[in-house]
């Protein structure tokens, strides 16, 4: 009996040995499996917070660029009106017209389309008028009378008409 016994101890030895081997070998499959799911888990996070990163990054971006955008335009419409004050102070000018035309000065006033003075000169005898900045003392001349001094002197210089 003591055969059948030790048959049987070294049938269960082996039996035990199989198993704790399969044991382990599915333990390690486990652990194997373990880890892999947990890498995947790591990969799938770290993308999930760069994807969200990038999202608030460029949230940022959009926000900072729409203020940046208001802060622009809210300096820019300040300097023009900066600008327009600037031009109404500077641009103060006279038109001269002729006495005649001096019942037109409403009308003169608003084809300018600013506020100007309009007073009658003696240098205007056909017509026309003459603008005059006085702070830049800039003066556009467009009287009729100007315009045929002009002409009379290009066809005087132009017109090759010799009196002899």
């Amino acid at each position: 009996m003591q055969d059948i016994e030790r048959i049987f101890a070294d049938m269960k030895k082996e039996i035990a040995e199989e198993s704790k081997e399969e044991v382990n070998a599915i333990l390690a499959d486990v652990k194997k499996s373990e880890d892999d799911a947990l890498v995947t888990m790591q990969q799938e996070a770290k993308k999930n917070a760069d994807l969200r990163l990038k999202q608030e990054l460029e949230e940022m971006h959009s926000e900072a660029a729409t203020e940046i955008s208001q802060v622009n335009s809210e300096r820019m419409k300040k300097l023009i009106e900066k600008r327009d004050e600037y031009v109404n102070t500077i641009f103060k000018a006279v038109m001269y017209v002729r006495d005649a035309d001096l019942k037109l000065a409403d009308q003169l006033v608003k084809a300018y389309g600013k506020q100007i003075e309009v007073k009658a000169s003696d240098r205007i005898q056909l017509g026309g008028l003459i603008v005059e900045d006085k702070l830049s003392a800039l003066v556009v001349n467009e009287t009729l009378d100007e315009a045929l001094k002009a002409q009379h002197e290009w066809f005087n210089k132009n017109s090759g008409l010799v009196i002899k």
